[in-house]
């Protein structure tokens, strides 16, 4: 039985990833400072730690085949709070790590997700020979990461930079698009659209599960490779009429004002995902993934809790 290790287990995609590898026999351990609370079991292959990943011995990390790296402020808003702790936590205690690994003969791969907003403002269809330009300091410390383990690296890794994320989790978040509108859709009967014009590359947290499997079966195509990950490109306003339309929601006040304090704006190919994925219908699973969100969502009892947005949870973290 193959071993992973997931770095940020506990967080919006660990929440997700965890429970999708346990279903396909590898054996987990998971590492988390839990900000964000337990969200995952231990079970027979399950393991969850409770540790500040950036002080792991290097012996610890010589029992795993993968390490899939989630660790990030990823929240612009949340990274800006404290600058010099998001730069710890995003690139310094990364290289420190990437170092304790280097030239363990058993990790067969490692998986760091970045993201698309690395891209930052462009106005062309991005792919992955598109030149960055980072504009938030999360995205630029992204990139800088990319970087370090493209000249550093000695073992092999991945690089997958994932698209805005929605869907449900167990640790819930309302402050990224999709999952925002449709709390506000369902609970408020109306929705604030701040610009809307801006372009987005949107991925389902379970279509990126999907990829890190594929990637872990089938290691040899991945290797040491950049890939976008995502399943739609949309802007705000349309995105917005477009969950109304799949939702059939009624009676939906939409507030819509022009001016946009987001710089970001990006159309991404999909011509990288089409390839790993063949013959699969990428606009009925846009859909029935929307709907899926918006059927669990429905069920949340605390959908406007504090702790459900990022940038509460690293205030009171940094406040302590």
């Amino acid at each position: 039985m193959k071993q992973v290790l997931v770095l940020g287990s506990e967080g919006y995609l660990g929440s997700v990833l965890v429970p999708h590898l346990n279903k396909l026999n590898y054996k987990i351990v998971g590492v988390d400072i839990c900000l964000f609370e337990k969200n995952n079991k231990n079970s027979k292959n399950v393991k969850i730690i409770k540790k500040d990943y950036s002080k792991l011995k290097r012996n610890f990390f010589k029992k795993f085949d993968y390490i899939i790296d989630l660790i990030n402020i990823s929240n612009d808003p949340a990274s800006e709070i404290d600058q010099n702790f998001t730069k710890k936590i995003n690139y310094h205690d990364k290289t420190l790590m990437h170092k304790k690994i280097q030239n363990l003969k058993n990790i067969k791969l490692y998986i760091y997700m970045s993201s698309c907003s690395v891209y930052g403002f462009n106005k062309k269809i991005i792919n992955e020979k598109t030149l960055p330009r980072p504009i938030s300091l999360y995205s630029k410390l992204c990139l800088k990461y990319e970087k370090y383990l493209k000249k550093h690296s000695m073992i092999d890794y991945t690089i997958l930079r994932l698209g805005t994320l929605y869907g449900w989790s167990k640790r819930m978040r309302y402050d990224i698009a999709i999952n925002k509108i449709i709390r506000d859709m369902v609970f408020n009967k109306k929705v604030e659209v701040l610009g809307g014009g801006q372009l987005r590359f949107f991925c389902y947290n379970k279509f990126a599960c999907k990829i890190i499997e594929k990637v872990l079966k089938e290691k040899v195509k991945f290797i040491n490779k950049v890939l976008n990950i995502g399943i739609f490109n949309t802007n705000i306003i349309n995105l917005t009429k477009k969950i109304i339309n799949i939702t059939k929601l009624k009676n939906i006040n939409l507030v819509h004002e022009k001016y946009n304090i987001d710089n970001r704006s990006y159309e991404v190919s999909l011509t990288s995902v089409k390839k790993i994925f063949k013959n699969f219908n990428f606009e009925k699973y846009v859909k029935n993934s929307i709907i899926d969100t918006f059927k669990a969502i429905k069920k949340d009892r605390s959908p406007f809790n504090r702790k459900k947005v990022t940038l509460n949870i690293y205030k009171d973290y940094l406040n302590k």
